[in-house]
């Protein structure tokens, strides 16, 4: 066939390609409708906990017939409530009461007096049905009330006066619980899965295929040291390095996966969908479906960061090659990548997916750029797109490819018309997939509608409010501590230098080093526009900037051009201060990592708070020191400064090379503490159990070690318990078994672990209800009992402790049976997101955080709920 018309018809297949993805999101999903039905079948009405979660059905149908409400009259209660008597007055109008006072019956549905009458005195039945449309009561087949719009009440039980009365025969309770986000591709929708997915992958392939690379491959890149020593070193950090305050958060995100079908927020929100960061979460519960023991869960990070690792490695080879004048290159990228890699890893969050998946694509379009391969650009967009699933950094992963726009223009220039369209189709196509992964099981009313739920319910702002972000590097938190600040720091310190080098670029490097600097520049602005302001984002953009750091100290901070002395003493006093902000911070960990540390906190501190600047006593004795030096002593630093270039001194540039060797200096340094303090932190916990111990015995963390009152440890009394294990502390216990969220309901929990320290917002974030916390129904049908259990280095490093959940009553006297219902892309129920649903408003949780922002018409003492003032 001539090639002007294979080239047409590839750009057929990738216009068809493009067009299934488009339906993709619009096709229909069968969504699963879980229908809950009390008393049980061939039961008698009895008082039973039923924990919704979303707090309200999407329906619900009571039966009552009057001879119960007669006989409640007579004995006294509630003929039917929903929600137990609430201490906060707002609380009580969310759910549900029949009740009868001398004669007369009242219903009451999400604040609204629906229905008062006397009660006939002849057999009835009355039948209160409320759906996402409105109200209606009727009795004996006639509508009594209608209110339109009114919201299904809250339900977090069925308790009635009339349970075990012969009088309660015929009540009756039918609710369809909201599950709105459980549902699985149709036959239809599956077909185009298949077709998009085939012709996808046929698109890509054919396009390495057709537009070939232009030059032969250069050498191979060759094998180092150092590439055999960061990932044993990276290995080694599995085991003795920090936790994040998030690990246990992401780690039964993961773990609920199989129950649910779909990543949602496991802790709050309803649990709502991840949509659309949810590719990284994806591959963990991929990796924890093999196990859960400890030392596999900390390994996923780990053979990431490898990953991480290979990829720069064959970036630097492809962008410089292997001439000798790179042959330090390796140390100096191994050291970069310890000094961004150590600090905030490892961790379950997505960041190190995130960053792998831009490590790659750079690396890949260095590589196309590299051999004049065009074709390649099609997986790279393809990367790039499942990179933006990972988190909202994840933008980054498109800066390299729009660098390489330029070469692959001129590239293509000279081709036929029909062939830089096909290719610049496929190529765009390739970022389809991104389609596939968000819309396989879902449709686009979900994804907009979890976005709304994240939105409104909890924590998020603006671009303008990014300042927020470096801020909290630059005070005494744990967020914000000495080795965290060092590589965002050490990065705004190589974007400042390429700046000063771009006039006078006269190499390759130069021209590498803009790129990159491009790629990270971008990436800032992709973490301005993030609705969070954490401090773990950084490394999401941490590939660009490795490679950029190893590169400026290689090449020293100023144009080679460059010989007056006052330039170069300018970059090194720049190092030497950065070096004194960095050192200026707290030994601050997470949790776990935090036991053992020297220079750290003790006791019940929560180690990620902010601490007071009158508390300067504290802040100093967290700062590292050797003997009665401070490192951060500004002294030290320029009398190190001074050294570099006394030793230097003969050399022609000796100013800016003994400026790169201080930056350098603080990488070895950063590096070579960290290693020291996570070395000599479990030696100081012996005999008791420490992060390393419990990881290398491969075991079930901290559960192995905490023993309960009967002398059973943790694992083993909660083995066959459905228990719930605080976010701010779930990696240390990850074989506990996850309690499912499923079915638009929560499984009762039967015990509690939680923190000791008060993590703000730590243990309180689930039973909240204001954010929609998964088990927020805990607080109004349960109240807690400790338990007595204990674990060794209980004294400076306490555990946390266990409660038994005692219910009001006992939960799951019902039936649940699932049906199913076929919906489009854009069909959904009402939104969760508005202000009857908790009655709350948008941003209460920010708002919470900053009373300044609490709206006039707010009781203030509801914050108090939330435990942050």
């Amino acid at each position: 066939m001539p090639q002007r018309f294979t080239a047409w018809i590839f750009l057929g297949a990738t216009l068809i390609t493009a067009a299934l993805a488009l339906i993709l999101p619009l096709a229909p999903v069968r969504v699963d409708q879980p229908v809950l039905t009390w008393p049980e079948e061939g039961e008698r009405v009895s008082n039973t906990v039923v924990p919704l979660l979303p707090y309200r059905p999407l329906e619900l149908t009571a039966e009552v017939p009057c001879r119960a409400i007669s006989a409640v009259n007579a004995r006294g209660g509630e003929v039917l409530r929903t929600l137990p008597p609430a201490r906060d007055a707002a609380q009580q109008n969310h759910g549900m009461t029949m009740r009868v006072v001398n004669g007369i019956v009242q219903v009451r549905v999400s604040g609204k007096s629906i229905v008062e009458e006397h009660l006939p005195v002849v057999d009835c039945t009355y039948r209160v049905r409320s759906t996402t449309a409105g109200t209606e009561v009727w009795r004996d087949g006639m509508l009594l009330a209608k209110h339109a719009g009114l919201l299904p009440p809250q339900v977090a039980m069925l308790e009635t006066g009339a349970a075990g009365l012969a009088e309660s025969e015929g009540m009756r309770v039918v609710i369809n619980t909201d599950a709105r986000f459980q549902s699985s591709p149709t036959d239809a929708k599956f077909a185009l899965l298949l077709m998009h997915g085939f012709l996808l992958a046929g698109c890509v392939a054919l396009a390495i295929i057709r537009y070939r690379a232009k030059r032969a491959a250069e050498s191979r890149m060759r094998w180092r040291v150092a590439d055999f020593l960061v990932p044993g070193a990276l290995l080694a950090w599995a085991v003795i390095g920090p936790t994040n305050d998030d690990d246990g958060w992401y780690l039964r995100h993961a773990l609920n996966l199989g129950n649910s079908g779909y990543v949602g927020n496991y802790y709050h929100s309803f649990n709502a969908p991840e949509s659309p960061f949810l590719f990284a979460q994806y591959l963990l519960a991929g990796w924890t479906s093999v196990s859960t023991s400890m030392l596999w869960v900390r390994l996923f990070p780990t053979v990431i960061g490898i990953g991480v690792w290979f990829a720069l490695r064959w970036f630097l080879h492809s962008a410089l090659g292997e001439r000798r004048a790179y042959r330090a290159l390796p140390w100096l990228l191994a050291l970069a990548f310890l000094v961004w890699w150590l600090p905030y890893n490892p961790t379950l969050r997505p960041e190190p997916v995130t960053c792998l998946g831009v490590a790659v694509t750079l690396a890949l379009c260095e590589y196309a750029r590299r051999r004049e391969w065009p074709g390649l650009m099609a997986p790279a967009v393809l990367l790039a797109a499942l990179t933006t699933l990972t988190m909202g950094a994840g933008l980054v992963a498109w800066a390299p490819v729009a660098m390489q726009l330029p070469w692959l223009w001129r590239s293509m220039r000279a081709t036929p018309v029909r062939d830089r369209l096909a290719l610049a189709a496929a190529t765009l196509t390739s970022g389809t997939v991104a389609f596939t992964v968000l819309f396989a099981d879902g449709k686009l009313a979900d994804l907009l509608e979890a976005t709304r739920i994240h939105y409104y319910y909890w924590i998020t702002m603006s671009w303008t409010e990014e300042w927020g972000r470096y801020g909290t590097l630059l005070v005494p938190t744990g967020s914000g501590n000495w080795a965290k600040r060092a590589p965002v720091l050490l990065m705004i310190v190589c974007l400042v230098f390429v700046g000063v080098r771009a006039r006078r670029r006269r190499w390759r490097i130069d021209s590498v080093m803009l790129r990159l600097a491009g790629v990270l520049g971008f990436g800032v602005v992709a973490l301005a526009i993030i609705p969070t302001k954490w401090t773990h984002h950084f490394v999401g953009i941490a590939a660009p900037a490795i490679a950029l750091l190893a590169l400026t100290t290689l090449t020293g901070p100023l144009p080679a051009r460059v010989r007056r002395v006052a330039p170069a003493v300018a970059a090194g006093l720049f190092i030497a201060f950065t070096g004194v902000v960095i050192f200026s911070g707290p030994n601050m960990w997470h949790g776990f990592g935090n036991w053992g540390q020297p220079f750290s906190v003790r006791g019940t501190i929560d180690p990620m708070r902010t601490l007071d600047p009158d508390e300067k006593d504290l802040v100093e004795s967290l700062m590292l020191a050797v003997g009665p030096v401070k490192v951060n002593n500004m002294l030290v630093w320029a009398g190190l400064l001074g050294l570099a270039w006394f030793l230097l001194r003969r050399r022609r540039r000796w100013a800016n090379t003994g400026s790169a060797r201080v930056l350098a200096g603080t990488q070895v340094l950063t590096v070579g503490l960290l290693l020291a303090l996570f070395v000599v932190a479990p030696l100081r916990q012996l005999p008791g159990w420490s992060l390393a111990s419990g990881t290398l015995r491969n075991g079930c963390g901290l559960a192995d070690t905490v023993r309960v009152h009967d002398g059973r440890t943790l694992t083993e009394y909660l083995a066959d318990r459905p228990a719930y294990v605080d976010w701010s502390i779930g990696i240390g216990y990850p074989c506990v078994p996850v309690v499912p969220v499923k079915d638009g309901m929560v499984t009762p929990p039967e015990f509690r672990v939680l923190a000791a320290e008060k993590f703000t917002m730590g243990g309180l974030v689930s039973v909240y209800e204001g954010i929609g916390g998964t088990h927020g129904f805990l607080g109004r049908v349960a109240e807690m009992v400790k338990v007595p259990a204990d674990a060794p280095n209980s004294g400076d490093s306490p555990w946390g402790g266990l409660e038994k959940v005692k219910y009001l009553h006992p939960p799951g006297r019902f039936t649940t049976t699932m049906t199913h219902r076929v919906e489009n892309g854009l069909q959904a129920p009402p939104t969760i997101a508005q202000f009857d649903y908790v009655g709350l408003p948008a941003g209460y949780v920010k708002q919470a955080i900053d009373p300044s922002r609490l709206p006039s018409d707010i009781d203030d003492d509801r914050y108090d709920t939330l435990g942050l003032r």
